[in-house]
């Protein structure tokens, strides 16, 4: 009998171990905690000047400030430097407020780089919530040509 009431005991604590007990490492952790991040691999532009290709997205809530940061790779195919910066940025059908996000890069010649469009919740201005699309326009302009000017639009879409 005392054999059948030390399996049981040993059954039971089995049990608890794979349900998951909680642990220091765990304790206090929320899903919204932590970082999401989606990967999106979506071609943009590819021409005689750049190749602009949307490689992800991440969304970062830690306390009450939420942080999305779309990562673009972009290639400069020119003979002079150039530069990077968004506009009209909208999410899910709204425009959003252009001084919660920001994305400037210089790339050299014949170089590539990533570049970050940075969307960051601020007081009293609405944050998008990022449920159904992302639209923007791409500008780039050259350092040493003025007459240099040109912009793609970007559409994500979230499934």
């Amino acid at each position: 009998m005392k054999n059948l009431h030390r399996f049981y005991l040993l059954f039971l604590v089995f049990i608890l171990f794979a349900c998951g007990v909680p642990s220091q490492s765990n304790l206090g952790k929320n899903e919204r905690d932590e970082d999401k991040e989606r990967e999106i691999r979506q071609l943009v532009a590819d021409n005689e000047h750049v190749k602009i290709t949307v490689l992800n997205m991440k969304k970062n809530k830690n306390q009450s400030k939420t942080t999305v940061t779309i990562t673009f790779d972009i290639l400069n195919k020119r003979k002079d430097a150039i530069i990077i910066s968004a506009q009209r940025l909208s999410v899910d059908e709204r425009m959003v407020d252009e001084t919660i996000y920001e994305m400037h890069q210089e790339i050299s010649p014949q170089k590539a780089a990533n570049a970050r469009l940075i969307i960051q919740q601020a007081d009293e201005i609405e944050f998008p919530e990022f449920k159904n699309d992302l639209e923007m326009e791409i500008h780039i302009s050259s350092k040493e040509d003025p007459s240099y000017f040109e912009k793609h639009p970007v559409k994500i879409i979230f499934s």
